[in-house]
């Protein structure tokens, strides 16, 4: 298996800040669960809500556990955004799942 030329720039193996957009709305009493990330909730243009997820997560097993707790709720996860990219750029991957 081949990594794409522009992937070595990432660090997959500490912590990072990540910002998480799900369709739908998430109590706040989720954050013990999902690893102390703050929890807001937004209204888009068409007034579906979404529920925008950020904090520190210790490596990419915690973003995957995070990201396999949202898809269990049945939270379509809309944008995943690595917010402390050491270019000072956000990074985002599009999940689609």
């Amino acid at each position: 298996m081949s990594t794409p030329k522009d992937a070595t720039a990432f660090d997959f193996g500490g912590p990072a800040t990540y910002r998480v957009v799900v369709q739908g709305t998430l109590s706040k009493d989720w954050y013990g669960r999902l690893g102390g990330m703050v929890i807001t909730t937004s209204s888009q243009e068409t007034g579906s809500p979404q529920t925008i997820l950020r904090g520190r997560l210790e490596d990419q097993s915690a973003l995957h556990g995070l990201l396999d707790t949202l898809y269990a709720l049945h939270l379509p996860i809309v944008e995943v955004t690595k917010v402390d990219h050491p270019s000072g750029r956000d990074t985002k991957a599009r999940e689609s799942r």
